[in-house]
């Protein structure tokens, strides 16, 4: 069975109200059920199902698409991940050959969450797993939330684990495929975790991709050692408690992001529980892009000294690229999140009280970490805001930062827009009134074609006919200038637009699409839009030509300026406003 036929027998199996009543409430208004977004927090209900579309859309957050789209979107599954699962629930039977790399990643899940369960025994019911909950007591740990993150203990003699897979009869290659045990020089297998503290690491679906260890013994190094990069574990991904905080940063509408395995569990402990950490490696893009789904806002919390503080200034350049600027947690130069929440022996309401006296806005806390760079080179410092802020492009946070920059560097903003080189930005504030109307006229077109073509796609070789792969071919930007380039590669055949834009932005913009009304005379449109299209090619023409007069003009080559002359005659009775151009 090809994708598309077995996208297409998921969708016809799975009434989207039905499906989406599993994990939302549901209230019917009008044609359309509405309930709480599952995807972001809020208090008002914004997040919309269409039965007779078969689409859902969240008017808050942007989210949208079709029954696949909410399912990818709600376990965090990729688009063939996704195919596999439903294919499943609704009992429809797929070429097994096809899902290979799906059913090896179940099979390395599986595995690591039964390793998972014999270090976890050998904490607690083994004699050689005292010292680890010795340690766990003096780091101020329970029993209870060591058990809820499935802690657990790896003998320190080398070859137990791979021993106790053997007697299992479990396969040694996919263990260290895994990457649980690796192969001594004389062939024999020896278990990667020896004499530490194992923490199992889940995804944000619950499924152990990964182990971290910490070394019992100071005389050992690394002291953190983590599971090898694999394809169900990718340290640039997976954030450690996600699986298990999630539904309280729902509810906060706000994430605290710390470095260390112990600075989350700590957290935990004192009923902090909004709560994510990166494993053994720095906030990356794919983290946040998980995050962005539940949280709003962002609250970074590093350790205290330099490195925490750098680590949190590349924090906050990432984190602004989603539109938001964070907070920052400023700890003493001594302390980490870990040893502040040891030090200070704090109970729940006590600790976040202590937390807001370090709380500070992302501004203040650039300004305070380069006020000794400011005062010697304010150059430099300029240059690594410039860098920093560089790809942000939401326009509410971009006038922020101008405006900070501008007040912190005493740089008139326009100066500050030019260094950035946002485009919108530079097409706001340096193109005339008229071309900036044109543009906007220009985008607004383009929505009404893709509109128009989403509600009678088999009227796209009408639009071709007339110019349409002209008018998109110059470099242009924009959502709707992008979804009709790839409307334009949709195959024959390709029924489905959901299956053709499978990937997340191009549904938003289709279920946009979709849930917009009607158009009330369909041949009057499409008259509209020919006109709209010969016209756009007519000015583009006549540009081309104003521009090449311009050229001739300044070699002074009068013979070729009398043939463009003419032509600017010419096009000049189409009834071309000149104005316009």
């Amino acid at each position: 069975m090809s994708e598309k036929h077995l996208f297409e027998e998921i969708k016809n199996h799975f009434e989207i109200v039905s499906f989406i009543s599993q994990y939302v409430k549901l209230k019917k208004i009008g044609r359309n059920y509405v309930g709480h977004c599952p995807f972001h927090s809020e208090k008002t209900p914004s997040f919309t199902v269409s039965p007779e579309k078969q689409i859902f859309k969240c008017f808050g957050c942007g989210a949208a698409g079709d029954v696949v789209t909410f399912y990818m979107k709600l376990r965090g599954l990729e688009f063939r991940e996704a195919l596999a699962e439903l294919a499943e629930k609704a009992g429809i039977k797929i070429d097994k050959t096809y899902f290979l790399e799906k059913k090896r990643e179940r099979e390395e899940i599986e595995l690591n969450f039964k390793v998972a369960k014999i270090y976890q025994n050998f904490l607690w019911s083994h004699p050689s797993g005292e010292r680890a909950r010795t340690y766990l007591k003096e780091r101020g740990l329970s029993e209870e939330t060591a058990k809820t993150f499935l802690l657990g203990y790896a003998p320190g003699e080398g070859r137990v684990l791979a021993s106790m897979l053997r007697a299992q009869k479990i396969d040694l290659e996919l263990a260290q495929r895994v990457g649980i045990i690796t192969k001594d020089r004389d062939g024999s297998f020896l278990d990667l975790f020896r004499d530490r503290l194992i923490f199992p690491i889940f995804n944000e679906n619950g499924e152990c991709v990964g182990f971290g260890g910490r070394a019992l013994s100071s005389q050992v190094e690394p002291k953190y050692l983590n599971s090898p990069e694999s394809k169900v574990f990718k340290k640039g991904e997976v954030l450690y408690g996600l699986f298990q905080s999630k539904e309280y940063i729902k509810k906060e509408g706000i994430v605290i992001i710390v470095e260390g395995y112990f600075d989350f569990l700590s957290l935990w402990e004192k009923a902090l529980r909004n709560v994510v950490a990166t494993c053994g490696t720095a906030l990356t893009e794919k983290h946040l892009s998980k995050l962005k789904l539940i949280a709003e806002d962002y609250i970074v919390f590093y350790d205290g000294d330099r490195a925490g503080k750098q680590a949190a200034i590349k924090a906050i350049s990432l984190i602004a690229r989603t539109g938001k600027i964070p907070k920052i947690i400023v700890l003493p130069e001594e302390l980490d999140p870990d040893s502040f929440v040891q030090k200070k022996e704090l109970s729940e309401d006590t600790l976040k009280e202590e937390l807001n006296k370090f709380l500070v806005d992302g501004f203040t806390f650039l300004r305070t970490f380069y006020l000794e760079d400011y005062k010697k080179n304010p150059s430099y410092v300029f240059r690594e805001y410039l860098e920093m802020f560089k790809g942000v492009d939401d326009p509410i946070l971009l006038n922020a930062i101008v405006r900070e920059m501008a007040s912190y560097f005493h740089i008139p903003e326009t100066e500050i827009y030019k260094r950035l080189k946002i485009d919108w930005v530079e097409k706001r504030e340096s193109i005339p009134l008229k071309t900036q109307e044109r543009e906007d006229k220009l985008s607004e077109g383009l929505k009404i074609i893709a509109q128009y073509l989403v509600n009678y796609p088999e009227e796209l070789q009408t639009l071709e006919e007339i110019g349409l792969g002209e008018l998109l071919k110059e470099e242009r930007e924009g959502p709707y200038y992008e979804f009709l380039l790839k409307f334009l590669e949709r195959k024959p055949g390709q029924d489905d637009l959901f299956f053709v834009f499978s990937e997340g932005p191009f549904q938003e913009i289709l279920s946009d699409l979709l849930f917009s009304p009607p158009f009330e005379n369909k041949e009057s449109v499409l008259e509209d839009i020919k006109q709209y299209i010969k016209k756009e090619l007519r000015k583009r023409e006549l540009k081309r030509v104003c521009e090449n007069l311009k050229l001739l003009e300044r070699a002074g080559n009068r013979e070729e300026i009398e043939v463009f002359l003419y032509r600017l005659r010419e096009k000049l009775k189409n009834s071309i406003d000149f104005k316009e151009i």
